[in-house]
């Protein structure tokens, strides 16, 4: 398991050289970073997902979201995720007012198996 301690919001992100504008959301096991973009929303997601932060991500992520443009949910750095927090990305992209990009293996196989390809 990783965990994150309290982190400056304009710190750099683990192997980028972009600057956070926002720390959305902090556990000991999630965090959410927002970063902005012309055309878009995105966050990014650094740590494990799951049932015990599920709901509070989904809170975060939806309050993130911009009525015009698609969310962009950056996964690159997301270490687990279990089905509760399969089922919340899921449910976020049905409709189309978000998307994944930079799933790790692992998620992409995930995705999958349920049926869903990511453009």
């Amino acid at each position: 398991m990783t965990s994150y301690g309290d982190s400056p919001a304009s710190t750099p992100e683990p192997g980028s050289c972009e600057y956070v504008v926002a720390v959305l959301y902090l556990d000991d096991h999630l965090r959410i970073t927002y970063t902005p973009r012309p055309s878009s929303a995105a966050v990014r997601l650094i740590g494990e997902l799951d049932a015990a932060n599920h709901r509070a991500a989904a809170d975060t992520l939806r309050r993130a979201g911009r009525d015009d443009d698609p969310l962009v949910i950056d996964c690159e750095h997301l270490d687990f995720v279990d089905v509760a927090g399969l089922r919340m990305l899921i449910d976020l992209c049905r409709d189309g007012r978000a998307r994944i990009a930079n799933p790790p293996a692992q998620l992409l196989r995930l995705l999958h198996l349920v049926g869903l390809a990511l453009p």
